[in-house]
């Protein structure tokens, strides 16, 4: 009776609109936690003011389609503000707490319970605005089934999973293990793969043996597919003396066809022409169209370049080197159709490398001293028949030991990252010549590089990192160590860990012996304490094997005086790639490499880098 006259009451003073059956309403202004049947996780804060029983079970269809399954933590802030305009007033303020366990910072502003099954781990900041305005008018304990529009496609990839590492230093090898070998080489983008063409100098000759290409989706993981120039190609390439390099690579959309040109040779340089193939596949194995002088130039180091509007030119040295021409070339890419400039008249350039941002095209090209790094150098200019800046220095003195071949323009979807391809020449033994890949630093028209043994690029958005996971060397002192040799060659123990792949410790030896015996050791004082978990081991880069550790032992401790067992030892194998060993975390500030024998059986050690993956003892 005395719910019946407070319902006669309520009807009267407020209409039956805002007096719903309030039977088991006592909890409609509970901050409803569950009702939502999203299964996202989202911390939607619904406001629905639906003044009624309203099981507020939003079955939306939100066509938030974040089918994402990486595993990161998304806290979707889905502020739902639903505005839902119930006539009922039952003040349901439903604070649903979607379990949305994605880390997306999805500023969604939809009210209701959206059935996202979100398990992204993104930063993604989506803004679903949701604004669905649905104007229910009944009274009654309404299960609204607003189609929200929010296209929310979140097809964000775990961005972790896309970051590939470049290591600087050491020898590459495709994914079958073997050395690549493509030198002064060309990069071309076509769909999802990136194609690598150079000079094969596995033969440890300057001379022609092949061209090869190589194809990659992340620029890292190279798998061979062919070599695509060869001795049989034409009769023309069987000359003892021919010298084929820097090959590149640009694709003709208009007759479906790839074009490469390149850098021909004979004898003591002195044919100095351009040599120009085709195929029908990037790939595939090419046929010669022709060698000759550009316009009567000579032709030297080259480069190729494809612009935005499908025009294609070719740059090369001339004048004995002293000159560098740009050429237009005709609509099939087979021919110069005119010269366009001369740069830099007189200066002396060579292997030059060309690319575009916005309205500015910039060419990084090296010195002329033969196999031997110099200063780099780059310049630019709005058009290129038109006059280029003078010449800027790039990198250090020697460019960081390397030469330029290529500018790769890695296009992501937040940046596109130039990356400066180079060569590390190890003359006379070429065979054992290293690529740099280096990002090149940009502000506005001032070009940077600095080295990096190891740096980070990611494939999604195309940013890049300095990525070096190794403890500091900048503090690292010599303890000791029971033999160097510092007259025949510069085998000083420092250059364990001066940061640098190209010099190495060699202990002492004489020409016919007798030589210091093994066991070798090395001892470092790291500088500070540190936690360190990981040994990485570089052998020398060059031609030789002499010295390569294959037993050894490896100590770290607090005291430089008490080295107790070794944290571990085992041997490194015969490869000459870095070797990385693992081992239970130890806190340590000194360290003690001791190699107990040779890949070969002979009696010295050489090291071309220890470095040690860890983090500062607190």
């Amino acid at each position: 009776m005395a719910i019946r006259l407070v319902w006669i009451f309520c009807v009267l003073v407020f209409g039956v609109s805002g007096c719903g059956d309030n039977t088991g309403n006592a909890q409609d202004s509970s901050t409803d936690q569950g009702d939502d049947t999203s299964g996202d996780g989202d911390a939607d804060s619904d406001t629905d003011t639906d003044s009624d029983t309203d099981s507020d079970t939003d079955t939306d269809t939100d066509s938030d389609t974040d089918s994402d399954t990486d595993s990161d933590t998304d806290t979707d802030s889905d502020t739902d503000s639903d505005t839902d305009s119930d006539a009922d007033s039952d003040a349901n303020s439903d604070t649903d707490s979607d379990d949305d366990t994605d880390a997306d910072s999805d500023t969604d502003t939809d009210s209701d319970s959206d059935s996202d099954s979100d398990k992204d781990a993104d930063s993604d900041t989506a803004s679903d605005s949701d604004a669905d305005s649905d104007t229910d008018t009944d009274g009654d304990s309404d299960t609204d089934t607003d189609t929200d529009t929010d296209s929310d496609s979140d097809t964000d990839a775990d961005t972790d999973d896309a970051w590939v590492t470049i290591r600087n230093g050491g020898f590459w090898n495709d994914v079958d293990g073997n050395r690549i070998e493509a030198h002064g080489g060309g990069f071309l983008h076509m769909g999802d793969t990136w194609y690598w063409v150079g000079e094969d100098k596995s033969h440890n000759s300057g001379d022609f043996k092949a061209v090869n290409c190589y194809s990659s989706n992340d620029l890292v993981n190279w798998k061979f597919e062919n070599a695509i120039i060869t001795k049989s190609t034409h009769a023309d390439l069987t000359a003892a003396d021919r010298i084929i390099e820097r090959p590149k690579v640009i694709y003709n959309d208009k007759d479906d066809r790839y074009i490469m040109w390149l850098h021909w040779e004979g004898a003591s340089y002195a044919a100095a022409e351009a040599g120009v193939f085709y195929s029908d596949s990037v790939c595939g194995d090419y046929t010669l169209h022709k060698h000759f002088r550009p316009n009567s130039n000579m032709s030297r180091d080259d480069t190729l370049f494809k612009d935005h509007d499908g025009n294609a030119y070719f740059l090369s040295a001339a004048n004995e080197n002293a000159d560098m021409m740009v050429y237009l070339l005709t609509d099939d890419y087979l021919d110069v159709a005119s010269q366009l400039n001369k740069l830099w008249p007189g200066v002396s350039r060579e292997a030059p490398a060309m690319f575009r941002e916005g309205d500015q095209y910039f060419i990084i090209s090296s010195g002329c001293t033969g196999w031997n790094p110099n200063q780099g150098n780059y310049a630019y200019s709005s058009s290129l028949t038109d006059t280029f800046t003078p010449l800027h220095n790039f990198g250090d003195n020697t460019t960081y030991d390397t030469q330029p071949t290529y500018v790769i323009p890695f296009e992501g979807s937040n940046t596109t990252t130039y990356i400066y391809a180079s060569d590390r020449w190890q003359d006379p033994e070429l065979v054992d010549s290293k690529y740099i890949w280096l990002p090149i630093q940009k502000n506005g028209n001032t070009l940077s590089i600095n080295y990096y043994d190891t740096w980070q690029l990611n494939t999604e958005t195309g940013q890049w990192r300095a990525y070096d996971e190794f403890i500091p060397q900048d503090d690292w002192t010599l303890i000791r160590v029971d033999s160097e040799e510092t007259d025949d060659e510069d085998g000083h123990a420092i250059n364990a860990f001066d940061n640098a792949a190209s010099t190495y410790w060699h202990t002492g030896w004489e020409s016919g012996g007798p030589h210091d015996p093994l066991p070798h050791e090395i001892q470092i004082d790291l500088g500070a304490e540190w936690n360190i978990s990981e040994l990485r081991y570089l052998p020398r880069m060059d031609k030789d094997t002499n010295g390569t550790i294959e037993a050894y032992e490896f100590y770290a401790s607090l005291r430089s005086d008490n080295w107790g067992t070794p944290v571990i030892k085992g041997s490194f194998g015969t490869e000459r790639s870095e070797q990385r060993v693992a081992f239970d975390t130890v806190r340590a500030r000194y360290i003690r490499l001791v190699a107990l024998s040779e890949v070969n059986g002979g009696e010295w050690t050489c090291v071309a880098e220890l470095d040690l993956v860890g983090t500062p003892a607190k």
